[in-house]
């Protein structure tokens, strides 16, 4: 005895997209998540009378990173030169005091469009300044910033 089964067209489309629905809206969720996770090369900190410390062991695996300081309005970017000193820029538009954004190996300020190199040097007015270098030594095991005050 052979069962029959009988859809109607509008029940099938109406099935199909419940389907599509449930799959993207789960596709959506993990990169909507995936966008809260703090970024390769982005090390969150503190500061303590002004002065942040990251561990050496942070470049273990890279040169470079963006260090995001809580309650301090701007990113900084951290060069471990060949020499095994650091670089230390601030990522605060000098010319309007805009936060930089990093693109590529360069950054950019969404305000006026000013750019910098990765070495703070500007590419691309209005900015007429390079980016503010910050006192930056090792002690121990661990890299001190020195903060100004913005």
């Amino acid at each position: 005895m052979a069962i029959r089964f009988s859809m109607h067209r509008k029940d099938f489309i109406k099935g199909s997209c419940g389907v599509c629905l449930a799959i993207g809206s789960g596709f959506l969720t993990s990169a909507l998540l995936s966008a809260c996770k703090t970024p390769l090369g982005v090390i969150k900190s503190s500061s303590t009378n002004d002065v942040v410390t990251i561990p050496l062991a942070a470049f273990d695996q890279a040169d470079y990173k963006i260090i995001r300081v809580s309650n301090y309005d701007y990113d900084l970017a951290i060069q471990k030169n060949k020499d095994g000193t650091f670089t230390t820029l601030l990522l605060k538009c000098t010319h309007a005091g805009q936060p930089l954004t990093k693109t590529g190996s360069n950054y950019y300020c969404t305000a006026h469009g000013s750019q910098f190199t990765h070495e703070g040097m500007v590419t691309k007015g209005p900015a007429e300044q390079n980016l503010i270098q910050l006192k930056t030594h090792v002690a121990g095991d661990a890299v001190k910033i020195q903060l100004i005050h913005s």
